[in-house]
């Protein structure tokens, strides 16, 4: 490890040491955040601006990753509420066999989406919806690793 290295991990450690003293002196959660961004986010110093956005870089990248998430739990909540409002139709019409139950769904719930000016784009928004979910999906699993690597969990191989 080179000199400079060497420095900036020490550097690193005094500031870390730093801020948890900061804190501790603090108190509350109210006057840090009050503090901080006196002293931080309305300097004029520029080795200070490249600190802060040094150390906000990674939370700009989340927040279009945390859009997404959002966006197909929206999504996905939406379909399921369609999904429950057709389920409970029939128990409240009263409905009682599978055989009324199966008539149902063929005249009323089929004809109903035959008859919708979406209908002739059924399969492109299929398509579109489940590409969109399965984004979605993925982001929100990552989401979660990060959020269980934050707790110091970790899912996979171990190193070692």
């Amino acid at each position: 490890m080179s000199t400079n290295e060497k420095r900036t991990e020490e550097a690193l450690e005094k500031l870390i040491l730093d801020i948890k003293a900061f804190v501790l002196l603090q108190g509350s959660e109210g006057a840090l955040q009050s503090k901080v961004w006196e002293q931080l986010a309305e300097s004029h110093d520029e080795h200070v601006r490249q600190f802060i956005e040094a150390v906000q870089a990674g939370r700009r990248r989340r927040v279009g990753q945390l859009v997404v998430v959002g966006l197909g739990e929206l999504v996905l909540a939406s379909i399921l509420v369609v999904a429950g409002t057709v389920a409970l139709v029939p128990t409240v019409v009263g409905i009682g066999t599978p055989q009324q139950l199966l008539t149902y769904f063929g005249s009323q719930v089929l004809s109903s989406l035959v008859k919708s000016p979406l209908a002739p784009y059924a399969y492109t928004l299929e398509f579109l919806l489940g590409l969109f979910l399965l984004i979605a999906a993925f982001f929100t699993l990552r989401q979660a690793a990060l959020s269980f690597k934050g707790m110091g969990l970790s899912i996979g191989a171990s190193e070692g």
